[in-house]
């Protein structure tokens, strides 16, 4: 096992500055932030079931909301970490840096099924239809909270809303109004932190900057020696929030992010030994501006328009490519009958790219430009004062398949504030990306002479695009029950069945030998095709309880089975790595005791089944974090992560030849400051 590295000198100056100068903070200092009762989180407004505010315990769909404090007690550094709350989200760290993160199965590393947004602004590539969780930072704190749904919600959100959606929503600026600081250092979670500073914009509004960081250390091999996957990151922003007149809202906001990512790759290569180590360093660079209008026209509508830039320039395993997105967004809700609240809306997606290719890697063209065009119709219908249906729909046309439509019907019944029950049909589709209908990744090179290649020629193991691939469909059916009795208990449960069709799947020639290649070699060649089908169904449950007054249990549960085939006329195909990557049960039980008003102990015991055939095992960890707060607007914080184990796996990862790594056990302190 390798040693725990040292801990920065700059960072622990830093840390040391903080504390000291919270000590003797003035007792006007701004008061700490106040836990949510679990009354008041099951009447907690969502706005992204129906692009609205709409009470939680009245949300037709499995949706669960992480609240800025669940992350502040958690201590968790990082989005993903975060995630791991959520029932039916399968969370797993892949090295020092990436994430495997989906919903209701179909994980890795580019897991295409699942929409993430942050303030309204989509985080997914269109390369590659997955997200880079290792590029989505902003700070922790100044989140107000996540709200995941689990199920489709492509009728109001489009293509690749097909498993799930994460919507990421920070605060406005005038919650964020004064000075925050904060550091931390730790065994593996080097350094980090950030500061934000907010302030009114004149009589209209308010602003607030930012500054965030984060330094991490390696992590280890299944034999314990260091990866070479350290990384760090930088990134600042600004937000504000105007209100030139009663009835107008403003938003503009930006970010500036620059990351860093060690990795070590073994890539194939057609000469002896048939593989080079790489050491790569990877630089990532983002940048993004958006601005929002909502105009309320009446008490019953209200009309809104957004607009954002997305620029990218990123390196990964020898490849580097930057591309450009612009996106707008029209919407309109009002009600033109009693009983009636319509929503519509349309938008329109620019994006390109260019990608420089390498030996490994390549496209049928180096450059594209994508178009994306979309409108939806929503209208929520009150069928009696406790019986609500809600029937909707999206049309897409993209430059893959042509037109797309997405349609939704959900039934809510609700006799009482105690009870409430949901039924769910809905259709979704994934459409295909780039990378899939023009890529040609060289996987691997079977040296000659092998047991699984006796020839005397290499074989190269080729990945190759269709260009005709169709989108993936999804026919899903699902129900959910909320009970909350009293105050103290809530529970909310979550039944689903989905049914896939024309999902990718491979198909592999003979292999061909080509002895005038430079050099000779023989060439296997497995295509990407619409040739597999199948179906998913599970149990989801989330509850709270308060025991005492000063201590909360919340626990989340996630039974999970999945069955694919090959469909008929594609005989020899055969699904990816994806689907026996979910775990079948998992579960996560949160304790947060207040010893004191100033004294607080929060434990987070998780268990993930074992996935990917035995290829990792099961795990079962705990998270503990103790914190002091000595002073108004004062929090010192010690959190140790992975207690039970030295390390473990939690995902291997085959594309893009990523090594395997495991999760170390690690504490960190944390000192914050606001006033």
């Amino acid at each position: 096992m390798k040693r725990l590295p040292p801990l920065h000198r700059h960072a622990l100056v830093a840390w040391a500055l903080v504390i000291g100068f919270c000590l003797v903070l003035p007792a006007g200092a701004a008061e700490d932030l106040t836990e949510l009762s679990i009354e008041e989180l099951a009447n907690i407004e969502v706005t992204s079931v129906s692009r609205k505010p709409q009470k939680l315990s009245h949300a037709p769909t499995a949706i669960f909301v992480i609240t800025s404090d669940d992350i502040r007690r958690s201590g968790v550094t990082n989005i993903p970490d975060a995630l791991r709350m959520v029932p039916g989200i399968q969370v797993a760290r892949i090295s020092s840096s990436k994430w495997a993160i989906t919903a209701r199965g179909f994980n890795s590393q580019f897991a295409n099924k699942l929409l993430v947004q942050m303030d309204g602004r989509t985080l997914y590539s269109p390369l590659f239809s997955g997200v880079f969780w290792e590029d989505q930072t902003t700070l922790l704190e100044d989140i107000d909270r996540i709200e995941v749904i689990r199920g489709p919600g492509a009728s109001l959100w489009g293509a690749n809303a097909v498993n799930g959606i994460i919507n990421i929503i920070t605060k406005t600026s005038d919650k964020t109004q004064g000075a925050l600081a904060t550091n931390r250092v730790g065994t593996l979670e080097r350094s980090g932190g950030g500061a934000r500073y907010g302030a009114p914009a004149g009589s209209m509004g308010h602003y607030r900057l930012y500054a965030t960081y984060a330094n991490r250390d390696e992590s280890v091999s299944p034999e314990g020696e260091g990866s070479g996957d350290s990384w760090d990151n930088l990134q600042g922003g600004f937000r504000s929030d105007l209100s030139p007149t009663p009835e107008t809202r403003l938003t503009f906001q930006g970010d500036v992010y620059a990351g860093r990512f060690n990795e070590n790759t073994a890539l194939p290569s057609l000469s002896a030994p048939y593989t080079t180590l790489y050491e790569n360093e990877n630089d990532s660079k983002h940048m993004n501006l958006l601005s929002r209008i909502t105009r309320t026209l009446s008490a019953t509508s209200e009309l809104s328009f957004q607009a954002y830039y997305d620029r990218s320039e990123k390196e990964e395993n020898q490849l580097a490519w930057d591309g450009d997105l612009a996106d707008l967004d029209l919407q309109h809700r009002f009600e033109p009958l009693t009983g009636h609240e319509v929503i519509w809306g349309l938008g329109y997606r620019y994006y390109a790219d260019t990608i420089e290719f390498s030996d490994n890697f390549s496209l049928t063209s180096p450059s594209t430009t994508d178009h994306l065009i979309s409108a939806f119709l929503q209208d929520v219908i009150s069928l009696s004062p406790s019986v609500q249906l809600t029937l909707g729909a999206k049309v897409e046309h993209n430059d893959y398949t042509g037109m797309e439509f997405q349609p939704n019907a959900r039934l809510l019944w609700a006799p009482n504030a105690i009870h409430s029950t949901w039924f769910a049909v809905s259709r979704a589709v994934r459409t295909p990306n780039r990378s899939e209908t023009q890529i040609r990744i060289r996987q691997g090179v079977i040296p000659p002479g092998s047991p699984q290649n006796p020839a005397p020629l290499p074989v190269e193991v080729i990945i190759a695009g269709d260009e005709d691939l169709e989108s993936e469909k999804l026919i899903a059916l699902e129900a959910g029950y909320r009970l909350t009795p009293d105050p103290l208990f809530s529970l909310d449960l979550a039944l689903f069945f989905n049914a896939y069709d024309d999902l990718n799947g491979y198909l592999t020639a003979d292999p061909v030998p080509d002895p005038g290649a430079t050099p000779p070699r023989i060439t296997s060649v497995t295509a990407i095709n619409n040739g597999m089908e199948g179906h998913t169904w599970g149990l989801e449950v989330a509850s709270n309880w308060a025991p005492r007054p000063h201590w909360r249990l919340q626990a989340s549960g996630t039974l999970f089975q999945a069955s694919y085939d090959t469909k008929s006329g594609y005989e020899g195909s055969f699904s990816d790595d994806t689907d026996d990557a979910a775990p079948k049960v998992q579960f996560s039980l949160r304790s947060g005791l207040d010893l004191s008003p100033k004294v607080t102990l929060d434990l987070w015991l998780r268990h993930m089944d074992d996935i990917q055939e035995g290829t990792v095992d099961a795990y079962t960890e705990l998270d503990a974090r103790l914190a002091w707060k000595p002073a108004k607007g004062v929090e010192l914080s010690l959190t140790g992560q992975n207690l039970l184990h030295e390390s473990h796996a939690e995902f291997a990862e085959s594309l893009l030849w990523t090594s395997p790594t495991e999760v170390e056990r690690s504490v960190h302190a944390q000192a914050t400051l606001t006033f």
